[in-house]
């Protein structure tokens, strides 16, 4: 597809210009998109605010370009409505847990489920725009139980490394009101499943992996009360 000025890149993926209202993502490595453009089509068929898709041929997916600050930049400017913030999470994962998974989707290792899930629902893929939020970046979509999905957003609030000072002050507020808005009952069991593949995706420092084996203790402890 050609493509404009770039706008915007990611951990595995680069957004370019497009035309009025378009934009293309474009994968880094050149694997096809076509699986994770379908996966959106299936969530915006069903209701879930997914970005629309116009059109996706291998590395590239032709899609709506989605204006708007993300859930992240805006509890950093925000950090009072980080409770707001965290109650919207919850929201968008109830919402999700209602669609029903495509047949041809993967399922997840060891999640046992027909419900579509996202696997990295955090602040920075949720994009706030005029018409309400927007979830992005559907690569690691799968197949399974609804908690594995918001177990996995758990431990990204509860142990992400965050730069800035607004975002640390919000986190307590957002993690709260998440899991007010959760089973987190229902999503204990998949807090290490969640670990492993956020290991396994990317290159923590020694501190991070520290928080998340600290995170999975407590969480172990809770349960065992």
């Amino acid at each position: 597809m050609q493509v404009g000025s770039l706008i915007a890149a990611g951990y595995d993926c680069e957004i370019f210009e497009a035309g009025p209202g378009r934009v293309v993502r474009r994968s880094r490595d050149g694997r096809s998109l076509e699986r994770e453009a379908a996966v959106m089509r299936h969530a915006r068929r069903h209701g879930f605010p997914a970005p629309e898709v116009f059109d996706a041929d291998g590395p590239d997916i032709l899609m709506e370009h989605v204006a708007g600050p993300s859930l992240l930049e805006e509890t950093a400017r925000a950090p009072g409505l980080a409770a707001e913030h965290g109650a919207l999470l919850a929201g968008l994962l109830r919402r999700l847990s209602t669609v029903r998974s495509p047949g041809w989707l993967q399922a997840a290792a060891g999640r046992p489920g027909n419900r579509l899930l996202h696997l990295d629902l955090h602040p920075g893929n949720v994009l706030l725009t005029g018409d309400g939020p927007r979830v992005v970046d559907w690569a690691n979509a799968a197949r399974g139980a609804p908690g594995a999905d918001a177990a996995c957003t758990w431990l990204i609030l509860a142990t992400a490394t965050v730069a800035e000072p607004s975002l640390e002050e919000g986190r307590a507020g957002l993690l709260a009101a998440f899991l007010d808005g959760i089973d987190p009952a229902a999503a204990r069991p998949h807090l290490r499943a969640a670990a492993r593949r956020r290991c396994a995706e990317r290159d923590l420092t020694p501190e991070e992996q520290a928080e998340i084996d600290r995170f999975l203790a407590r969480e172990a402890g809770e349960a065992s009360l």
